[in-house]
């Protein structure tokens, strides 16, 4: 009996070792299960982030790309050192060449960069005077300067009025702070490299040309005065008058020649329409080659004359006279494959011999330079021909008289004796006829009160000086 109850003694602890042992071991693998799941689980995470990861790369590499391909204008647009350094040099030729020049200029102040910026701030403060369109040519100049500047600060001392004149504004008093920027990257991070750079690089080349064109400064032509007045002192009717035209005369010529650029638009309309028979087009551009070649005229008359200083009329004339009779001009220049016609020569010619009749040398080669890119081959034209050179000949007339007038000729007195030479005293010295003054000019022929001047295949005269008597 004893011996029963020792071996079941023996089996109850036998299965409760190994009853323990299984619940050690089952313990251990639900553990071994749990670190597992938790392994599983992170790693789907780091797969997820590399799904996303996979997913941005294309847009990264295509942002990287272009930032590189783009940082390369950026270094175009902001200055180095050298330009800083050459930056004051660079503004007095702005300012000469806008018709002033600078009174002082404090440059290479420096302003310490913000965290992250790749560049630095050097400003510059100028002080000049000049008037308002010389103003504006200056800002132009700075606006499209290849080196990116802006303008921080301003002030301008304003001119009295009575110093306007017919050849000159007044001068305002300006200071100008300027600040321009010199690249200084910051960042000194490896560049990382990108397989196949060229090829997708030439995918995004429209990208990068209008991230490109964007940064770059646009160009821009300002055009000058053009008939705008001077805001700070409206000189719309100068102190001093100007040419003795009342502004009332002035509006009126301006409506008399807009009337006749209304009419020469209408002829040059009933000329394009199609159709209309070749003789009719013929007579019409006749009529509108003379229109046109008169009313030219008239304009240069104006523009050389300056009648026009009330600032709306001079504008209606430039928009609604120059500039339509210039376009019609153009359209016609176009639809012209063999260069000037007949008509427009012969016109021509008749304008440059009214200006030369009126000593109106300068618009007498004014009318030439606007058929002059036209003549081409027209010279060897039969018919052409003799206008060509009746032409070139008024022009050399007027280029001729024009360079006499130039040259220093004092005409001091002439010496005239019976059965003797006359002699004449030019510039001071004594010369007789056939005598060189110069290496163009001969003394031609003295009279009492001219001597006329052998130029250039040309007979021109001048008067002899009179002095005022006490």
């Amino acid at each position: 009996m004893n011996t029963e109850k020792k071996r079941k003694l023996a089996f109850a602890g036998a299965s409760l070792l190994v009853a323990a042992g299984l619940g050690t071991l089952i313990y251990y693998q639900a553990k071994g299960i749990q670190q597992r799941r938790a392994e599983v689980a992170a790693l789907r995470r780091d797969i997820e982030e590399d799904k996303k990861l996979l997913q941005q790369t294309p847009e990264l590499v295509k942002k990287v790309i272009i930032q590189r391909e783009t940082d390369a204008v950026v270094k175009e647009i902001l200055s180095d050192e050298k330009d800083v350094t050459d930056l004051a040099r660079t503004l007095n030729k702005f300012s000469q060449d806008s018709g002033f020049t600078l009174s002082s200029v404090k440059d290479g102040t420096r302003t310490q960069r913000k965290n992250k910026e790749d560049f630095e701030r050097v400003s510059f403060s100028l002080a000049f005077e000049a008037d308002a369109f010389q103003l504006l040519t200056f800002l132009s100049k700075i606006e499209g300067y290849a080196r990116f500047s802006s303008v921080t600060q301003f002030k301008l001392q304003a001119a009295n009025r009575n110093e306007y004149s017919k050849d000159t504004l007044p001068r305002h008093k300006v200071t100008l702070d300027l600040e321009t920027y010199v690249y200084a990257p910051t960042g000194a991070a490896k560049e990382v490299k990108i397989d196949h750079y060229d090829k997708k690089k030439e995918l995004l080349i429209s990208e990068i040309s209008r991230r490109a064109a964007e940064l770059r400064v646009p160009a821009y032509d300002y055009r000058g005065q053009r008939g705008r007045r001077d805001p700070w002192i409206d000189p719309r009717v100068p102190v001093d008058g100007g040419p003795q035209m009342p502004i009332e005369e002035q509006i009126s010529l301006v409506d008399e020649l807009s009337t006749k650029a209304v009419e020469i638009q209408k002829v040059w309309d009933e000329a394009k329409k199609p159709d209309i028979t070749l003789i009719e087009s013929m007579k019409l551009r006749a009529d509108l080659e003379q229109k046109l070649a008169l009313l030219e005229e008239e304009i240069r008359r104006v523009d050389l004359g300056g009648f026009l200083v009330f600032v709306p009329a001079l504008r209606r004339f430039d928009k609604n006279v120059v500039a339509s009779v210039a376009a019609v001009r153009e359209q016609m220049n176009k639809g012209s494959g063999e260069g000037a016609t007949t008509a427009l020569l012969r016109e021509t010619s008749e304008a440059m011999e009214r200006h030369i009749d009126a000593q109106e040398y300068e618009l007498a080669l004014a009318a030439f330079n606007t058929v002059e890119s036209r003549l081409g081959l027209a010279d060897q034209d039969p018919l052409k021909g003799p206008l060509v050179k009746s032409l070139r000949e008024l022009k050399h007339l007027a280029e001729t008289v024009l360079e006499f007038d130039k040259i220093e000729i004092h005409v001091q007195g002439v010496a005239l004796y019976q059965g003797r030479a006359p002699v004449a005293l030019i510039n001071g010295q004594p010369y007789a006829e056939g005598e060189m003054l110069g290496e163009e000019l001969i003394v031609h022929h003295i009279l009492a009160d001219q001597i006329e001047f052998a130029f250039r295949g040309l007979i021109l005269a001048r008067t002899l000086e009179t002095r005022p008597t006490g």
